[in-house]
């Protein structure tokens, strides 16, 4: 992730790489809910930079690890 939060590069390349999946994903921060795969969807979270943000999947656990598992390979995370 960009040292500045959710950026509309970074957001761009997190719903592109979040679109390849079948599963609905959604993300969490502060209360608001919004699809993953939409990128003015993510950017209206304004999330900042070290940020925690809630990944929820609509599937099985291991659609959800495969999920996880894209995200950190992106550097889109950095712990969970």
């Amino acid at each position: 992730m960009s040292p500045n939060g959710f950026t509309g590069d970074t957001v761009n390349q997190l719903t592109n790489e979040l679109s390849k999946f079948k599963t609905k994903i959604m993300l969490k921060y502060q209360g608001t809910t919004t699809i993953a795969n939409s990128s003015l969807g993510v950017m209206s979270l304004g999330v900042p930079a070290d940020a925690t943000v809630q990944i929820s999947v609509d599937g099985t656990p291991d659609d959800l690890q495969t999920v996880v598992d894209a995200l950190v390979a992106g550097k889109f995370v950095t712990t969970l």
